[in-house]
């Protein structure tokens, strides 16, 4: 518990720090951002932007619903409705509430002549904190010996729907690092609640 909880923080303070850095510096891109942007897009194939289209699609909805309800079935074959709970709690929280609120309140320009549309703000890039709490999700809720093999699995989702935002021209690097930030601090967080919770409730023998 303790682990998961100072995993969150980490993970959130970091967050909020670089959130306040590009509230400070009026939104713009840093010189990262645009350099590894233009070194992106300008190796793009085919073959790589089939990939970054098909990622860009299970990223938002309604192809999300795919991947989400993957996830969900791993705690609901086994009537883990706790876990189900969680998993939905953690969705929620970052696509729904977290992510839609720093863009609005942020309000960050996106790359000029991106290859797919979007009509929300840049940062941060909800496509990679969904994959990110999807991520953690998936971790906390297979079972104990597929926990590493999941994560892992995870990680390189995460970093190649970021890499798709990056190719597609919808996103920042800071965006992309951004959105893993908060939907693995998210996932985390809602872990450790759900963790309390079954403690605090748990049926004691009489």
């Amino acid at each position: 518990m303790a682990r998961l909880g100072a995993g969150a923080c980490g993970l959130l303070s970091a967050f909020t720090l670089l959130t306040l850095v590009l509230a400070c510096s009026q939104h713009g891109p840093f010189g990262w951002d645009t350099a590894l942007t233009e070194t992106v897009t300008a190796a793009r194939t085919p073959a790589a932007t089939k990939v970054a289209v098909l990622l860009h699609r299970v990223g938002a909805w309604p192809w999300g619903a795919l991947p989400l309800t993957g996830v969900l079935l791993l705690p609901l074959l086994r009537r883990q409705w706790s876990a189900a709970l969680l998993v939905v709690s953690a969705w929620a929280a970052t696509s729904l509430v977290a992510v839609p609120a720093v863009k609005w309140l942020l309000d960050r320009s996106r790359p000029v002549d991106p290859l797919v549309w979007e009509d929300t703000a840049s940062y941060p890039s909800g496509h990679t904190a969904f994959a990110a709490v999807l991520a953690v999700a998936a971790s906390a809720v297979c079972p104990p010996r597929a926990r590493l093999p999941t994560a892992l699995c995870g990680t390189v989702v995460v970093a190649a729907m970021a890499w798709s935002r990056i190719y597609l021209g919808a996103h920042w690097l800071t965006d992309t690092v951004g959105g893993a930030l908060l939907g693995s601090g998210i996932g985390l967080l809602c872990c450790g609640l759900g963790y309390l919770l079954r403690q605090r409730f748990r049926v004691r023998p009489e």
